[in-house]
């Protein structure tokens, strides 16, 4: 299909639509929801009527699920130094570093027309699908029909259905390769679908648009949302930095505190670097945070900041800049954003974190690899809901416990290295098949 379309009108109005909220609404069933959607129809009038009856007539009702998974996310359920070991590892880095050179035509062309770095438009690329490998199960209509079900008064989740449809129906997608998130995101770098239509963008100039399938089609339109998100070329994400303990109980700021970075004029918890400074805000080398950096030619002494210490005073800290915030706004979790940075410095080759995190806990955290090893001893033991995979998350979790229960250990459900090398010291007698 030939890129060149232009967008109607109802495109525009849906995606005024997403950024409004909604109540929630009492509970129906799936049938009624779906009628319930079907009389909206008028409102998005691209979507063909027979398009809704073809793709909602044998739709899957995915409310348990999403409920399940919407309650235990890991950027928000897991200590941010076990998140931040999963998603910026050896393998990461070294399959990051592959794509970098692979791509580098494709990424440059995408760095000089968006003005977004070939290293943090890969990073999303790896964390949010592991490099196209992991991009979900669930039929992307049946993921976006759900939500909106589980609030049919919230007009964003119905926008995203909506746009869902007229994705497949205009053959944006195929049908059966239309599959994603619990959430509805799909593709190589997980867009929403009212998402992906404002943003989508073609990578190869080929005149189609597959984010799928085609890498350089989701390192653009990735490229696109960021620098719409607000993203400044010549800017870095953050500067680590050590700060008095009094300016970090005072000045942390987390999740939309740091919005004030993007305003026109920043205030709040958001002042210059050279105001950083004045308080004893330094960079990790000792040098004020203002000094000049070859690498970011962006950066200077009216750049406006705002102070990040995930862990308080003892802790690693950073100031972070508006480009931390534009991709914080991409997932909303401070932990999200600082694995994007800190994998794209490590595929940059610039320093990583230099201040451990001061919790004993972080010491026991586990890399993907040591993860994934932990599960494939967890199913010799017989818990065989676990998928070895390396990713987090409440079945893994519920296994741990499950298995801490029958052995007699205390029940923590934390997947950490001790407990991998006790499964290890101490494996199942006999070992419990599971069926492939």
């Amino acid at each position: 299909m030939n890129f060149s379309i232009s967008f109607p009108r109802w495109l525009t109005a849906l995606a005024m639509l997403i950024c409004l909220p909604g109540a929630a609404s009492a509970q129906m069933t799936f049938s009624q929801c779906i009628d319930s959607l079907q009389r909206e129809l008028p409102r998005y009038p691209k979507v063909r009527a027979e398009t809704f009856s073809t793709f909602t007539r044998e739709a899957q009702d995915l409310r348990p699920p999403i409920e399940k998974a919407s309650s235990s996310q890991p950027e928000f359920e897991l200590q941010i130094w076990d998140y931040l070991a999963r998603l910026v590892d050896t393998q990461r880095i070294t399959d990051g570093q592959a794509v970098l050179a692979r791509q580098s035509h494709v990424l440059d062309r995408i760095a000089g027309k968006y003005g977004v770095d070939p290293a943090t438009v890969v990073a999303v690329l790896g964390v949010e699908s592991d490099f196209g490998r992991l991009q979900g199960r669930h039929k992307v209509v049946d993921a976006t029909l759900s939500r909106a079900c589980l609030k049919l008064s919230n007009r964003e989740r119905k926008a995203h259905f909506f746009a869902a449809l007229w994705l497949a129906q205009q053959g944006f997608v195929k049908p059966d390769d239309f599959r994603g998130s619990w959430a509805g995101a799909f593709g190589m770098t997980q867009f929403m679908p009212g998402t992906h239509i404002q943003f989508m963008a073609d990578g190869d100039d080929d005149g189609v648009v597959d984010t799928l399938g085609n890498m350089p089609d989701a390192l653009a339109t990735t490229a696109n949302y960021l620098k719409n998100l607000g993203w400044t070329d010549g800017l870095p994400w953050a500067i680590e930095v050590t700060a008095p303990s009094a300016v970090t109980r005072q000045q942390n700021s987390s999740g939309r505190e740091h919005g004030c970075l993007g305003n026109a004029r920043p205030a709040g918890k958001c002042r210059s670097l050279a105001d950083w400074a004045e308080i004893g805000v330094r960079r990790v080398d000792g040098k004020p945070p203002s000094d000049r950096q070859a690498r970011w030619p962006g950066l200077g002494s009216s750049t406006a900041a705002a102070l990040l210490a995930p862990a308080g005073p003892d802790g690693p800290a950073w100031l972070v800049t508006k480009n931390f915030h534009a991709i914080w706004q991409y997932n909303r979790a401070d932990s999200y954003a600082l694995a994007i940075g800190q994998l794209s410095a490590a595929l940059r080759g610039d320093p990583t974190q230099q201040t451990p995190w001061s919790s004993p806990e972080a010491g026991l955290a586990l890399s993907r690899a040591g993860f994934s090893q932990l599960q494939a001893l967890l199913r010799s033991a017989g818990q065989c809901a676990v998928v070895v995979d390396g990713f987090d998350g409440p079945t893994t979790r519920e296994a741990i416990r499950t298995e801490e229960r029958r052995r007699g250990w205390t029940e923590t459900g934390r997947p950490t290295t001790s407990l991998l090398e006790r499964l290890r010291a101490e494996p199942a007698q006999p070992p419990q098949p599971c069926a492939s």
